[in-house]
């Protein structure tokens, strides 16, 4: 049977749209067609994965997942739910195979952080793993992490040793005490292994974080120069300059006594010996004795925030995490330490177990370092963003998720080349984005990488038109984060795209409510706006969005929507309502920007309906007000005179009429007056106050031919 394209593509699409619609036999129906249309195109295959996952039947999900994976020759995209089944199945060797199998996509694809992810979840799944520990033993040492390193060579030991390999076991133990000679795990499980033991039980591994600079291989250079030496936390990075800032005063040679680091105390000799003793101790990792020269430096008058940055440093790494907060709250006042001192403060209440207190610093930490990251009419928003982020971390309770994005706060800024990735996360950021601002802190709120990874490949195959798979993605980043709203707004966009307009108004609707009960108005708004978009004459959508712009005080665009409103009820023929519409917001348009002159705009739209439905008197009284708002306008004043003459006010009508043609002199426009008049005269030939007024014009100017002319065409 010859296949057919268009046919195949019919298909796949209907087999999309049941499974938006949860018709999941339905879409099953329709992924079969297409496979019979096409038996070796992957994406019919994975659409069948998710229909046998939802009706709860995994092991046909994997096997249809693993089929897509086949022909599309290892996809990662399919990759991943393999992965996820296999563990829900309890195959969790095969699981970990699948993740170091992703692993070493990613690598390919200089994806380290992806990569290390899935060995690391590969190692977990199935601790005998040891390719997956041999990849991160090689990262974290090109990375400098020397303590993971040094665990993942332990495990690399054990595993040998099980399989009766002690010779490379002891081996694996080397290389951990090349990058450590004193570290002590590593030196008992040598000795073990040398009298023929079992290896002692490792400690846990400390968290990984991701890599700062993807290497073209793990065999090849790690990086450019820049990278190697690159910065690393910004604690680290105030510590250092800290320790120079205070240095530099030690060694200078000012002899002003009541200089603005040094006051009161001891004198400056004393002084300076105590911060050279400080540092002395400090750089030789004696913490207790560091601790004892800055506190007495400090009592003897030091009052620099590099003095107080340091002793808190160490007093949190001597666990003393309420005397640390003492210090830093010191050094946050000043502005070279306010990044680091957040970050430190907390670390110390998260230490301390006040997880409430931590958020706060470390949402407090992320603002400012994104806030370096975007142009200055984006910061208003941006720090909204943050509030949003912080009630909804600390008000609701919920504090595995509070938990959840601290630990993942530490880990993104914990280490070198976080600059780096700072910048390379907000490029992601605004590709996603859509116009919207997005922050940092959707990076560590997404629920997972993945998240982030989805959406980013559902706008690529958007933007090639492919947009079953591009609604397929963005699903899988639903299902991964189904309360992470910027997934659900890509979800409206494309959905709109494909001109499913009832489903995207729909969508756009819910996430302004969830918005809404989330606190954040400026997302509410954004997410109704879209809806209003779609569906512009939905006046339920209008009115909804007007009353929040109104209680915002977002007085401008609440005035825009409605006259978007009014216009909307014009096309639909409810004149009525159209006025009403635009009568209602003349009330708030004294609250608008005076340079859009809301008030005559709103004016205009009033009176030309009246002046549409022959409504003269109430036309009149509109174009009164227009013409206090702007005298110099012409269409005003003429259609003002015109009124006056409609409502039986001739007398009026020649006095405004009077008004505007002085104006006109007045403004040096003189040469119009007489092109208005006779327009008056053509338009009324039997009206002597315009001919009066012309002939006193042609009297004014001595142009006595034409005034005898117009005397004798009154008089025929």
């Amino acid at each position: 049977m010859a296949q057919n394209r268009a046919h195949y593509e019919k298909a796949l699409n209907k087999g999309h749209s049941y499974s938006w619609d949860q018709q999941w036999p339905e879409a099953l129906k329709a992924f079969e067609a297409a496979v019979a249309e096409f038996p070796q195109e992957p994406a019919p295959y994975a659409g069948k994965g998710l229909v046998y996952a939802e009706l709860g039947q995994p092991q046909k999900a994997l096997d249809s997942y693993k089929t897509a994976a086949r022909y599309s020759k290892g996809d990662i995209i399919h990759l991943k739910p393999i992965a996820e089944l296999q563990e829900q199945l309890g195959m969790l060797p095969e699981a970990g195979q699948t993740h170091q199998a992703i692993g070493e996509i990613q690598l390919q694809l200089q994806k380290v952080d992806e990569a290390v992810t899935h060995w690391l979840r590969a190692t977990r799944l199935d601790p005998k793993a040891l390719l997956a520990h041999h990849r991160l033993a090689a990262v974290y040492q090109r990375q400098g992490q020397v303590p993971n390193a040094v665990q993942e060579y332990l495990a690399i030991a054990r595993i040998l040793q099980a399989q009766g390999k002690n010779d490379k076991a002891a081996e694996a133990c080397q290389f951990a005490l090349r990058l450590d000679p004193r570290h002590g795990e590593a030196l008992t499980a040598l000795e073990f292994l040398q009298h023929g033991q079992p290896m002692p039980a490792t400690t846990e591994l400390a968290a990984p974080f991701p890599a700062s600079a993807p290497p073209s291989s793990l065999d090849g250079d790690w990086g450019d120069s820049k990278n190697k030496e690159g910065s690393s936390s910004p604690v680290q990075d105030a510590q250092r300059m800290a320790m120079e800032q205070l240095a530099g005063v030690v060694f200078d040679d000012s002899d002003d006594e009541e200089d603005e680091v040094f006051t009161g105390g001891l004198n400056k000799l004393e002084r300076d010996a105590l911060i050279t003793q400080a540092l002395d101790y400090q750089t030789r990792g004696m913490v207790n004795e560091a601790v004892n020269a800055y506190q007495q430096a400090i009592a003897g008058g030091v009052t620099s925030a590099a003095a107080h940055f340091n002793l808190g440093l160490l007093l949190q790494e001597k666990m003393l995490y309420e005397d640390a907060i003492q210090q830093f709250e010191i050094s946050v006042k000043e502005r070279d330490y306010r990044l680091a001192s957040h970050f430190a403060l907390g670390e110390s209440y998260r230490g301390r177990g006040r997880i409430d207190k931590a958020i706060e610093h470390f949402i407090t930490a992320l603002k400012i370092v994104d806030l370096g990251t975007v142009q200055r009419d984006q910061a208003d928003r941006l720090i909204e963003l943050y509030e949003n982020l912080a009630d909804s971390l600390l008000s609701k309770g919920e504090s595995e998720q509070a938990i959840g994005f601290a630990n993942s706060l530490v880990d993104f800024l914990s280490h070198k080349g976080w600059e780096d990735k700072v910048k390379e996360a907000r490029a992601r950021l605004d590709t996603l984005s859509g116009g919207r601002t997005m922050i940092l802190g959707d990076i560590l709120t997404a629920g997972s990488q993945y998240v982030l990874e989805s959406l980013y490949l559902g706008q690529e195959y958007a933007r090639r038109g492919f947009y079953s798979s591009a609604i397929e993605e963005t699903y899988r980043a639903i299902q991964l984060s189904p309360d992470y709203l910027p997934a659900h707004l890509q979800l409206g966009d494309l959905l709109g795209q494909q001109d499913r307009r009832e489903a995207a108004v729909m969508k756009f609707l819910t996430i302004g409510d969830t918005y809404r009960s989330r606190s954040d108005i400026n997302g509410a708004i954004f997410a109704y706006e879209r809806a209003a978009e779609l569906s512009p004459l939905d006046l339920t959508i209008k009115g909804r969005l007007i009353d929040l712009l109104k209680r915002h005080g977002d007085i401008d665009r609440s005035l825009e929507h409605y006259i978007a409103m009014g216009d909307a009820y014009y096309q639909l023929a409810q004149v009525d309502k159209a006025r009403e519409s635009y009568q209602e917001a003349l009330k708030l348009a004294p609250r608008g920007a005076p340079e859009k002159k809301w008030r005559a705009r709103l004016l205009r739209l009033i009176a030309d309906i009246d002046v549409q439905r022959f409504d003269w008197r109430r036309a009149l009284a509109a174009f009164q007000e227009l013409r206090k708002e702007d005298p110099t306008d012409e269409r005003t004043a003429i259609t003002l005179v015109d009124l006056y003459y409609k409502v039986g006010q001739a007398e009026n009508g020649l006095r405004e009429l009077d008004r505007y043609l002085i104006h006109l002199v007045k403004s040096g426009r003189g040469a119009k007056v007489e092109g208005i008049i006779n327009d008056m005269i053509q338009q009324r030939p039997t009206d002597p106050g315009p001919v009066d007024r012309l002939l006193r014009l042609h009297m004014q100017r001595k142009q006595v031919d034409k005034a005898i002319k117009l005397l004798d065409q009154l008089g025929e």
